[in-house]
């Protein structure tokens, strides 16, 4: 299986499974009876449905998608051939008009 499709599948995986969380902890907000706790009321609900564990294994796949899709979106860049097109082309233009532009 290749890089991308990996990084591909852990996206959106992290993305269904927080989905789901989000669902549950939502439908089950109107029920915390907590109203001041330190990380408020949502991550509350998430830790009553039993979700926390999941949230974290959600943002993590996530992350992890995002950074496989990058470092393949970063390897398919050309890194010295570009450089090298550029100083051809400027040897080539230097060659064809660098004595008319001096003499001007």
């Amino acid at each position: 299986m290749n890089r991308q499709r990996l990084g591909a599948i852990f996206l959106f995986a992290g993305i269904f499974l927080y989905g789901i969380i989000h669902i549950a902890a939502v439908i089950h907000v109107p029920l915390v009876t907590v109203w001041a706790t330190r990380w408020g009321r949502y991550l509350e609900a998430v830790s009553e449905t039993g979700g926390l564990i999941g949230l974290v294994v959600a943002i993590l796949l996530f992350v992890a998608g995002v950074v496989i899709l990058l470092t393949v979106l970063m390897a398919d860049f050309p890194k010295g051939k570009m450089m090298q097109e550029i100083r051809e082309r400027n040897r080539e233009f230097e060659e064809r008009y660098g004595n008319n532009i001096r003499n001007s």
